[in-house]
C-alpha cells in the first residue's frame, strides 16, 4: 500500500503546463510535493503538547524533543489507520469514511485492543449528539412559544 499524500494545496505561486491534469484526480507534481514541508502533515504541536500534559503529574514537564516525537508518531498513526479506511471507502464506492470504518481499519491492523473501548466511546459520542440535537430541538421550539406568548400581551 502507497502512503497517499495529503489533499492540501499547494503553497506559493506555482504554475502548471497546460497538459497537465487538474482537478481532484489530478496527482500531485514533484514541484508540488517539494513545497511540503512534513511537518505541514503533522497535528500542532501545542495540541500534542496540551494533551500530554494532561496525562502526567501537575509538577512533571514534556521536553521539546518529546513533544516532536510523540507529535511525529501520533499523526503517522492517524494517516495509518486513516488511509487503510479511506482504501475500504473507495473499495466500497463510498466518499466519507465514518467511525465504523475507522474501527474495522484498526482490527484489520492489528490494533484489536482498542476495539472495545473505541466502540463504547462511538457509541456514547453518537448518544451526546443526539441528545444535543433533541436540545437545540426543544430550545428552538419553546424559544417560539415563548415568543409566541410575549407578542400575544404585548
Amino acid at each position: 500500500m502507497t502512503d497517499p499524500l495529503p489533499p492540501l494545496a499547494p503553497t506559493g505561486s506555482t504554475t502548471l503546463p497546460s497538459d497537465t491534469p487538474t482537478g481532484p484526480s489530478a496527482p500531485f507534481t514533484d514541484a508540488q510535493v517539494a513545497q511540503f514541508r512534513e511537518q505541514d502533515r503533522w497535528l500542532p504541536i501545542a495540541n500534542v503538547a496540551r494533551i500530554m500534559k494532561g496525562s502526567i503529574p501537575p509538577t512533571a514537564k514534556v521536553s521539546k524533543d518529546a513533544k516532536e516525537c510523540v507529535q511525529e508518531c501520533v499523526s503517522e498513526f492517524i494517516s495509518f489507520i486513516t488511509s487503510e479506511a479511506a482504501d475500504k471507502c473507495l473499495n466500497e464506492k463510498r466518499k466519507t469514511i465514518n467511525g465504523e470504518d475507522i474501527l474495522t481499519s484498526m482490527r484489520a491492523l492489528g490494533f484489536d485492543n482498542y476495539e472495545r473501548v473505541l466502540t463504547i466511546y462511538l457509541a456514547k459520542y453518537r448518544n451526546m449528539l443526539a441528545a444535543k440535537a433533541r436540545h437545540e430541538e426543544e430550545d428552538g421550539k419553546s424559544g417560539k412559544r415563548k415568543r409566541s406568548l410575549t407578542s400575544d400581551t404585548e
